[in-house]
């Protein structure tokens, strides 16, 4: 079986792990089969995750729980890519093969365990004549969470929103994509970003990056039909309520085709109209995409999800500007390869 070489020397890939505050990265350096870590966009509601396999007989399983702390990089140039809470452990292998072991861990873990609180159980609340940030701040603290939005979401008033049977993460994911935004729990923070920023929460400019054909291993462009028929599973139908003063009758609105159907509800047709046109122009976003893996290089390490990328030299329709919706540094026998989705 081949293993990850890494090193120090500056055109080496390299990364560190440390366990619950102890450097344990070289005990499984010479063991390491791959490391993989994933950074999700708002959309993909999951949250961050770090995947590592390894080879060795006498290493212990990790408890669930567990913190790791996790860069890489090449050479002495690490980027710290955060901390992550082990989420599962398995072993296994042949037998005449050597005993693997795959730790994952998650940027916050859904488990009650080791004081982690879920967000994807399902509630039964209302709230009224709130903002969106105060909203945000509420459901965060109650999961040990800091939230993270700026000003001209936070200050959106919410005049009544009702928590039927939903869990929080897909109630906060909801309102995100009403208000035009992206939600996303990462390291301890509960964030919200507009969609189509350009700017991180603090202000500072999203990465830029160029990536050319040259440069890829392989890569695809999709762009797909938006008539109901041209997908078999579709991506699910929004039917959104409100009520109509004008006839005092319930209206609705529907949005999108197939499974599976959500009931929304709204006050006015205003807001509804206006949630209608967030799912409109979401779908129409994603019925293009493009789908890049190309050997890393030094200064991709500081790339993360939502980041910009102009892609060079593939042909007309697909070289445009982009955002990353999700993102994967992977590290194995190979080298170290950047895998990129892009919306």
């Amino acid at each position: 079986m081949q293993h990850v070489t890494s090193g120090g020397m500056p055109w080496e890939p390299n990364f560190s792990i440390s366990a619950e505050g102890s450097d344990i990265t070289d005990e499984i350096r010479n063991n390491l089969v791959n490391l993989t870590i994933t950074d999700y966009g708002g959309d993909q509601k999951k949250s961050d995750q770090v995947s590592i396999t390894i080879a060795s007989e006498k290493l212990d399983l990790p408890k669930k729980g567990a913190k790791l702390e996790v860069g890489i990089g090449f050479g002495q140039e690490l980027v710290d890519k955060g901390t992550f809470v082990v989420d599962a452990v398995n072993s296994g292998g042949s037998g005449s093969g050597p005993r693997l072991i795959q730790i994952v861990a998650r940027s916050f873990s859904k488990s009650n365990a080791y004081g982690h609180s879920t967000v994807q159980s399902q509630r039964l609340r209302s709230f009224s004549n709130i903002t969106l940030g105060d909203l945000l701040n509420t459901i965060a603290t109650e999961h040990g969470l800091t939230p993270r939005v700026p000003d001209a979401l936070a200050s959106k008033m919410l005049v009544h929103v009702d928590q039927l049977h939903e869990s929080d993460m897909n109630l906060v994911t909801r309102l995100a994509a009403a208000a035009g935004a992206v939600s996303k729990i990462s390291h301890g923070y509960w964030i919200l970003s507009p969609r189509d920023a350009t700017t991180t929460i603090s202000g500072q400019d999203l990465k830029k990056y160029t990536v050319q054909r040259d440069m890829t291993d392989s890569w695809s462009y999709h762009s797909n039909s938006d008539h109901p028929d041209s997908s078999s599973s579709g991506s699910g139908t929004q039917v959104i309520s409100y009520y109509d003063l004008g006839t005092g009758t319930n209206k609705s609105i529907t949005i999108g085709s197939g499974e599976p159907v959500i009931h929304l509800d709204e006050p006015t047709l205003a807001d509804a109209q206006e949630l209608a046109s967030s799912f409109s122009t979401h779908s129409k976003k994603k019925l293009v995409g493009m789908s890049v893996s190309m050997p890393a290089e030094p200064e991709m390490m500081d790339l993360t999800a939502q980041c910009l990328i102009t892609t060079a030299d593939f042909g007309t329709v697909e070289d445009r500007d982009w955002h990353i919706s999700k993102l994967d540094f992977s590290l194995t026998p190979s080298g170290l390869v950047v895998n990129m989705e892009l919306e």
